[in-house]
């Protein structure tokens, strides 16, 4: 399964599981640094921020490892757990910064995370 993005830019994955997140529609004017982020529900930050260049491409993949989302803890008694992510674009020569809004959402709605807990451990 790896991670199932809807229309709407959530995300719904395996705790433990890693995968490759596409995004598109990014400008291709600048080589833009671009990041993704996890949060929680208290916005607190999961693991390390994510980043890689756009080199002037209209999209960019970020490789998510089985490491960061083994961070994503689903509790014993609930079937899911909801954490958050962002992704941001940067040009590091003028400090310009900019945070996407993923499916048309509007600032300040929560692009969410559901994470199934995980069922084997693997490598």
């Amino acid at each position: 399964m790896a991670f199932l993005v809807d229309e709407n830019g959530d995300i719904t994955m395996v705790q433990g599981d890693s995968g490759s997140l596409v995004v598109v529609g990014l400008n291709t004017d600048k080589n833009y640094k671009v990041y993704f982020a996890i949060q929680d529900k208290d916005r607190k930050p999961i693991g390390a921020e994510i980043a890689v260049d756009s080199n002037k491409s209209g999209s960019v993949i970020f490789e998510v490892t089985a490491s960061l989302t083994d961070l994503l803890v689903v509790d014993k008694d609930k079937k899911t757990a909801k954490y958050y992510y962002g992704i941001k674009s940067c040009d590091p020569d003028n400090g310009y910064e900019d945070t996407l809004l993923i499916a048309n959402r509007e600032i300040g709605e929560q692009s969410v995370i559901t994470v199934y807990p995980k069922k084997v451990e693997g490598v």
